[in-house]
């Protein structure tokens, strides 16, 4: 296992935990299965302590793997999780979704994470009571282990909490986790932004001096535009003036000029109303 480093523009936590990721994926590091300690990763990536502990953070917050304190951090066991009883919430006449069928990762990782960012946006403020198990089970369209899996995961981040008979409630996270999960967050919506914007130029075909090029021809073309509007109202604005002229050489009176000499004789009627009598 190897970064690109140079090769890549992304931040090295990042491409750390995207190839621990794809060894776990692969089956290199099995279900269970204890991850080398952060000081090999260290050694074995050439990056910073902190930067491996960045990227298990990573894998944690998709319910890949969990720590152990003070034995280190492990493959969760999600091969063997339920498959999601969809079909069961949809006879119980409950909204499925706000999960994609289309991603790969495990059922209770999504769920986990589609929880997560209400929770990061204030969806789910400190405090509040988060879904029963069972209302979860309806919401999403998925196991009751499923479900539980989902807010262990929360649970071993620290940003929910539960109280016996109660229920399960959001965390109020010190500033600095706070803060850390926030830049955790905004970075992948960054990454994620990135790649939208690489696909949107790909899909133009065109190399940037040629859409630079085209930017400039079409601001060129606005501008001309704007010039021929300018001068057409210019050349109405003549002619509606000459059509007065015409009308009063013709002693017509112009419609314009009509309400203009009205307004002028209300003006006068009420000065001299209220002129003071001698």
């Amino acid at each position: 296992m190897t970064l690109p480093l140079e090769e890549d523009p992304r931040p090295p936590f990042v491409q750390a935990a995207e190839v621990l990721r794809n060894a776990i994926t692969d089956g290199e590091f099995a279900p269970g299965e204890k991850l080398p300690s952060a000081r090999v990763l260290q050694e074995r990536f050439g990056i910073a302590s902190s930067t491996v502990h960045n990227a298990l953070r990573v894998l944690k917050g998709e319910g890949l793997v969990y720590s152990v304190m003070g034995r280190g951090s492990y493959v969760r066991d999600w091969i063997n999780e339920p498959a999601t009883d969809a079909p069961a919430a949809r006879e119980a006449g409950e909204s499925v979704s706000r999960i994609d069928p289309e991603d790969p990762r495990p059922p209770y990782v999504k769920v986990a994470e589609a929880l997560r960012a209400q929770i990061h946006s204030g969806e789910l403020s400190p405090g509040q009571k988060l879904p029963t198990a069972r209302e979860l089970q309806q919401i999403f369209g998925i196991a009751s282990a499923t479900a539980q899996n989902a807010l262990r995961v929360l649970k071993d981040e620290g940003l929910i909490y539960s109280v016996h008979g109660r229920g399960v409630f959001v965390r109020k996270l010190p500033p600095a986790q706070d803060a850390a999960l926030r830049w955790d967050r905004a970075n992948e919506l960054a990454m994620a932004r990135r790649e939208e914007d690489r696909k949107a130029v790909e899909a133009t075909g065109k190399t940037d001096e040629e859409a630079a090029a085209e930017l400039k021809q079409a601001r060129a073309e606005l501008a001309a535009a704007r010039a021929n509007l300018d001068a057409i109202t210019r050349r109405v604005n003549a002619l509606v003036e000459d059509q007065k002229r015409r009308a009063r050489l013709r002693g017509e009176t112009h419609p314009e000029e009509t309400a203009k000499r009205a307004a002028e004789l209300r003006a006068a009627l009420n000065r001299r109303g209220n002129r003071p009598t001698q």
